[in-house]
């Protein structure tokens, strides 16, 4: 087993979201969590209540990792700009209402 970083095992679950292989016990622990974070921040289940709040929560996790933290007063933690996507969490909440009626 090789030791692999936080935010490389983000970049490798960002950049391979297909698995590399359909055995799941084949697969490194670090890909299988840091998967699981990537679709808990894109892909809430507006159905269930307080999804909203988990993708929120695992999209700070995901910046802190990968981008840094900064303390109050201080630079920013990466002077280049560096750009994360993540998916628009409003996009179903006008379409739910406009359904009731």
């Amino acid at each position: 087993m090789r030791h692999v970083s936080i935010p490389a095992a983000l970049k490798f679950a960002a950049k391979n979201p297909t698995p590399p292989t359909e055995v799941y016990l084949d697969l490194p622990t670090h890909y299988l969590i840091s998967r699981r974070l990537w679709q808990l921040a894109n892909n809430p289940d507006f159905s269930q209540r307080g999804s909203i709040n988990r993708a929120s929560r695992a999209q700070k996790m995901i910046l802190d990792r990968l981008v840094g933290r900064r303390r109050a007063g201080s630079a920013p933690a990466m002077k280049n700009s560096a750009s994360i996507q993540f998916a628009d969490l409003t996009r179903g909440v006008g379409d739910a209402e406009s359904e009731v009626d």
